[in-house]
């Protein structure tokens, strides 16, 4: 019997080994090498928001400074095309959607103000606020929402919400009524329309007639205007005082990528910087008990996936896929890689505790089970991985060296290629055999279509079971949400069975902010979100 106190030292001296280059440790300077080096396994938060004072009124005025690490030069301003962080934050500023979604899903009026289907989830009707304005002073219409479907549906268009909606619009099946009534024929049943388009961040409604998204053109109907745009370097934006949901606060944004993670601690430390993205979980220790600056948590941010080309062999054999599952050690690599700020699952697209978690399932982990299965798999003295990873994201490094390190006593021996922050998503990520990947929280039956079926847009594993296409199906067109639920947990137990994802937990989000800053929101679908935010002196 193993001491599991001691597996995670192992562990985190293998990975400490491998983990910090002198550039490294230069860059974070005087943070304190403990800290970043996985400073405890305790699960509570490292900072609080900041509580103490009289409450304050949010005040107008001032322009807040980001750091941002997830951006590239081929960063676009085209709200179908995000992909990154910082084209997430970018388009939450100057775009809205249809509808926005609560933690459970629920879809909330935003740009459409209510909605409603025939029994049978074929014909959806939109009414859409009145009185938005676009940034150019014209006025938003159904017209925009019909160009934008149309787009969403048009192959040519590159969209990434082609996947998830091409099933169910038909572009001839939109009609404008009225100049504030949308109403979409769907091809098929979709009883969760109003929550798809709410809870992915490319479905924002972009003006009739846009056909290039360029620093002129970018007109959106959000609480800021873009004022300058360089891809993968800086952008800013300014206030929309004719904003539908009420004017912000701020003045303005200003946002710097930033890919160095150190030296986007440095920039809040030394306060150059206002607010980051999410921060390396093994850096919160450091700006614990400080006066100037706070580490924000949340829950569930997203999920860590490895995932592997079914195409290619190994990873066209179900034992192999099987034994890297069982070989995954997700307690040491929670305790070790995230210190505990995490919820471990057993490979589904869906957070624990949530309606949609198949019940009754936990992970095994067992070490002479994964032997035996890559034997009889023809790999006896154990496989040689090389899995394609990068610092493009926080965490996510530290994430795979870990798992690099758990699953070495069972014979897989892996070998980190690590890419570029600037070219991992060309070059790494679903261009190789072997991935590490990230998950944001989507609807799971929405899941189910952009990850696991060939016409997603995030088809990984390049697998698609065939009995999966009738299941989405049948989920879509079920209205009880009880029952439909149940069927999203028996197609997250099938596809945990055949695919090759592992997917060994969610992970808790963090972002640091000076403690001037007040009312910024992590957004699961949007990212960073500035609509209330707001700087005392």
């Amino acid at each position: 019997m193993t001491d599991p106190t001691r597996d995670v030292e192992a562990v985190r001296s293998a990975v400490a080994g491998a983990n910090l280059s002198r550039r490294q440790v230069l860059a974070v300077g005087g943070v304190g090498l403990g800290a970043l080096l996985f400073a405890g396994c305790s699960s509570s938060p490292a900072s609080a928001p900041r509580t103490s004072g009289p409450a304050q009124a949010p005040k107008k005025g001032g322009i807040i400074k980001m750091a941002v690490s997830d951006g590239q030069a081929t960063d676009s301003l085209d709200p179908g095309l995000i992909i990154s962080q910082n084209t997430a934050i970018v388009c939450n500023a100057l775009y809205d959607s249809l509808t926005r979604v609560d933690d459970d899903f629920v879809a909330k009026p935003a740009l459409a103000e209510s909605w409603e289907s025939t029994p049978d989830a074929l014909t959806w009707t939109f009414r859409l606020r009145p009185g938005v304005k676009w940034h150019d002073g014209s006025d938003f219409t159904s017209a925009d929402v019909a160009a934008t479907l149309k787009r969403w549906v048009d192959p040519k268009s590159g969209n990434e919400m082609y996947g998830g909606m091409s099933p169910y619009i038909d572009p001839s099946g939109i009609e404008t009524p009225d100049p504030l009534t949308v109403v979409v024929k769907l091809k098929t049943p979709n009883s969760i329309l109003p929550a798809l388009v709410g809870s992915n961040w490319n479905a924002k409604i972009t003006k009739a007639g846009t056909t290039s998204f360029t620093p002129r053109t970018a007109i959106g109907t959000g609480p800021f205007k873009l004022t300058s745009w360089t891809a993968g370097t800086a952008w800013a934006a300014a206030r929309n005082d004719a904003y539908w949901g009420g004017a912000p606060y701020l003045d303005g944004i200003e946002v710097k990528i930033t890919p160095d993670q150190g030296a986007k601690l440095q920039g809040i430390l030394a306060g150059s910087t206002d607010v980051t993205d999410d921060l390396p979980i093994s850096y919160w220790t450091s700006l614990k008990g400080r006066s100037d600056v706070s580490v924000q948590t949340f829950k569930n941010k997203s999920a860590w996936v490895f995932a592997f080309d079914q195409r290619h062999a190994p990873y066209d054999n179900q034992k192999v896929l099987e034994a890297l599952k069982l070989a995954t050690d997700r307690d040491t690599m929670l305790r070790v890689a995230l210190q505990g700020h995490g919820v471990l699952t057993d490979d589904f697209g869906a957070t624990p505790g949530s309606v949609f978690y198949p019940t009754g399932h936990k992970s095994e982990f067992n070490i002479e089970k994964a032997k035996s299965l890559l034997a009889e798999a023809g790999y006896p003295k154990g496989l040689d991985i090389e899995l394609s990873t990068s610092n493009v994201t926080a965490g996510m490094l530290d994430v795979a060296q870990a798992w690099q390190q758990v699953v070495k006593p069972a014979g897989f021996n892996v070998t980190l290629k690590q890419f570029p922050l600037n070219t991992y998503w060309d070059k790494g990520w679903m261009a190789t055999p072997a991935f590490q990947d990230y998950w944001n929280r989507f609807h799971p039956a929405q899941m189910l279509q952009l990850f696991y079926m060939s016409s997603g847009p995030w088809w990984d594993t390049r697998y698609q079971d065939p009995r999966l296409a009738d299941m989405v199906a049948g989920i879509m067109k079920e209205t009880d949400p009880t029952t439909q639920a149940q069927l999203i947990q028996a197609a997250l137990v099938m596809v945990r069975e055949t695919y090759s994802f592992v997917v060994p937990f969610y992970t808790d989000g963090g972002w640091a902010q000076s403690n001037k800053v007040n009312g910024v929101v992590w957004d699961f679908v949007n990212q960073m979100d500035f609509r209330k935010a707001w700087m005392s002196a």
